[in-house]
């Protein structure tokens, strides 16, 4: 039985398990992919420390403070969960490899890359199509490329792509850009990049590789030559394996002030939540506080031995 089990290991989940480590309480860590979504961003200049870092460095950073404390901790790296569900007056872990019970939860699983449910892109995932511009840009060296989103990480990943393609074309289902003015500034005045706005996305060509993309504007279907799609339309909370906690119309679990949800005994930090801002840092002070509130709530009510 653990104190404790953590499900997530973004930079909520992370700051949480050095609280519990140092600590010294009974508890896992369950992270499908140790730093979560901060891995995968090519550029970060807002986190208190370093005044430019990549993702991949940051959490390199994070793991070694990790596994300072690597006697401490029992991470299930890799092992996503399930179902989480109530066990009498405990709580029930469930993945591929087994069943696990803990006395408390934090559930820090934060979000995943939204489907556009097009034919074409479960098809020709890896083959073209791909949610990484940060992961995958290279690949697409001297190719011509598409992004499909008209936000932040749309036009973040079409900078990163002029990189390496020749031209990249931003599919906006919108009539207009969305995000930061500084970024929107750089993309329309990249000649390497062309905006196609009230665009919409409505199949992935391609035969053993992606080799085009069909869009429908002003009622008219017609296909772009292209032979990478960058799919870029926002995340979604990844809660779908919990639904005895109450959730918004979004997916993402609701939290007091406390990071406590509807049922005692389970708390939720970072970008699942229906916290607003969802940044680094904002992840790590929420991961924190709320495992200073499981701490403070294990404390209060110690199980006395039969």
């Amino acid at each position: 039985m653990y104190d404790v089990i953590v499900i997530g290991g973004g930079p909520a989940g992370l700051a949480a398990s050095i609280y519990f480590a140092r600590q010294k309480f009974h508890f896992a860590l369950f992270a499908g992919m140790l730093g979560g979504q901060t891995l995968l961003s090519s550029e970060i200049d807002n986190y208190l420390g370093f005044q430019l870092i990549d993702g991949a460095s940051l959490v390199k950073k994070f793991r070694e403070h990790l596994m300072e404390y690597a006697e401490e901790i029992e991470l299930h790296e890799g092992e996503n969960v399930g179902r989480v569900e109530k066990a009498n007056a405990h709580f029930r872990v469930t993945t591929k490899k087994g069943s696990y019970e803990a006395r408390t939860v934090l559930i820090a699983t934060g979000e995943e890359h939204r489907k556009l449910n097009v034919p074409g892109e479960k098809e020709f995932y890896g083959k073209g199509v791909t949610y990484c511009a940060t992961c995958d840009a290279p690949l697409f060296r001297g190719k011509e490329v598409a992004v499909v989103g008209g936000g932040n990480s749309a036009m973040e990943s079409a900078l990163l792509l002029t990189k390496y393609a020749t031209r990249v074309h931003i599919i906006n289902l919108n009539a207009s850009l969305m995000g930061d003015a500084v970024v929107m500034k750089r993309v329309l005045s990249n000649s390497l990049i062309t905006v196609h706005s009230e665009t919409k996305t409505t199949k992935i060509l391609g035969d053993a590789f992606v080799t085009g993309l069909e869009y429908e504007k002003k009622g008219m279907l017609d296909v772009l030559q292209v032979q990478g799609v960058f799919i870029e339309i926002g995340l979604i909370p990844v809660s779908g394996f919990i639904d005895i906690v109450r959730k918004d119309k979004w997916g993402q679990i609701e939290v007091d002030g406390r990071n406590q949800t509807s049922v005692e005994g389970i708390w939720a930090a970072g970008d699942v939540t229906n916290v607003t801002e969802k940044q680094i840092a904002v992840a790590v002070g929420e991961g924190s506080k709320a495992s200073l509130e499981i701490i403070k709530w294990l404390q209060q009510h110690e199980e006395i031995p039969a």
